[in-house]
């Protein structure tokens, strides 16, 4: 459990951000700016960020806020293939969302080989409704995992020596923990992290009931250029997080909601289906969307008007 002066430091550190943004709002040129979260279904909201050219770098950001808590919520990630070789076949986020009837998804684990869509080894821990897909790793990139239990009891947390997979729900891997109890941590000093790519992360808030699924658009001028690491956890403090980790990023990066059986794509994808044999009759948003090894999707009900 956090001590005492980690939940002060961490309050104040809530209150001052929240104050940053309400002088920035009211002097009418913020640099940065989080909407409000919107309703889309039973304990699942939507809200966007952006920062202009005051900024380093122009930057798109939408985030969904997952109530744990909430009546009808389960978190599920992509199934194993059964007798297919490896350990998934790739779907793009997208076509998950609508092959599970999900309302939510994003994609998750870093895999191999990309990118053209196929069979895929995962990079790290994978486990869908209880079955392990793909082993937890002691160190580097899938060393690091958001873990489920089946009442919805989220963790990140390092999968080292000794870690154990019982008890899991739901769970997938990601490069490394990029916010811990509310601060950065010392993060890997990789090209890949210093450089602004389009980024795909998770995140919990302190008491771990809410779980912030996030991406960062990329590599589009004018548009979104990306995040480097660091912004990536300072988007997360943004949404409320206080614990977060990195996803696999660049042309895999895609968050989508479902609007009846249709899925609609939040962000805007830089990636490509490479490989694809029949893009005929998809919207552009699909065509951009590359084939990922691993998605995470959310079940949620409706709103409706009883109370």
């Amino acid at each position: 459990m956090m001590i005492d002066l980690d939940q002060r430091v961490l309050r104040f550190s809530t209150v001052a951000l929240a104050l940053v943004f309400l002088v920035a709002a009211s002097a009418g040129h913020s640099a940065i700016n989080v909407g409000d979260w919107t309703t889309l279904y039973q304990g699942v909201e939507v809200a966007r960020g952006d920062s202009d050219a005051s900024e380093p770098r122009l930057q798109r950001v939408f985030a969904v806020r997952v109530d744990l808590q909430a009546p009808g919520i389960e978190l599920f990630s992509t199934p194993d293939n059964g007798a297919a070789p490896k350990e998934t076949t790739s779907e793009t986020t997208s076509e998950f969302l609508t092959h599970y009837k999900l309302q939510v998804a994003i994609n998750g684990n870093f895999y191999a080989p990309c990118c053209a869509p196929g069979d895929k080894d995962l990079i790290g821990l994978a486990v869908s409704r209880g079955t392990v897909v793909s082993p937890p790793v002691v160190k580097g990139t899938g060393s690091a995992a958001l873990v489920i239990t089946r009442d919805n009891h989220a963790t990140i947390t390092k999968t080292g020596a000794g870690f154990s997979t019982a008890n899991i729900w739901t769970a997938i891997a990601g490069s490394e923990i990029v916010l811990a109890r509310g601060t950065v941590p010392a993060l890997a000093g990789t090209e890949l992290n210093k450089a602004a790519h389009p980024r795909t992360a998770v995140g919990l808030t302190q008491d771990a009931r809410y779980l912030i699924l996030m991406a960062i658009d990329g590599r589009q001028l004018g548009y979104s250029i990306g995040a480097t690491i660091d912004e990536v956890a300072a988007w997360l403090l943004r949404f409320g997080a206080s614990d977060g980790l990195n996803l696999d990023g660049g042309g895999s990066t895609a968050l989508v909601r479902a609007d009846g059986d249709k899925a609609v794509v939040l962000n805007q994808p830089s990636g490509v289906a490479l490989g694809s044999s029949d893009n005929a009759g998809k919207s552009v948003n699909e065509c951009q969307q590359r084939s990922t090894g691993n998605n995470l999707g959310v079940f949620a009900r409706l709103v409706t008007a009883d109370k």
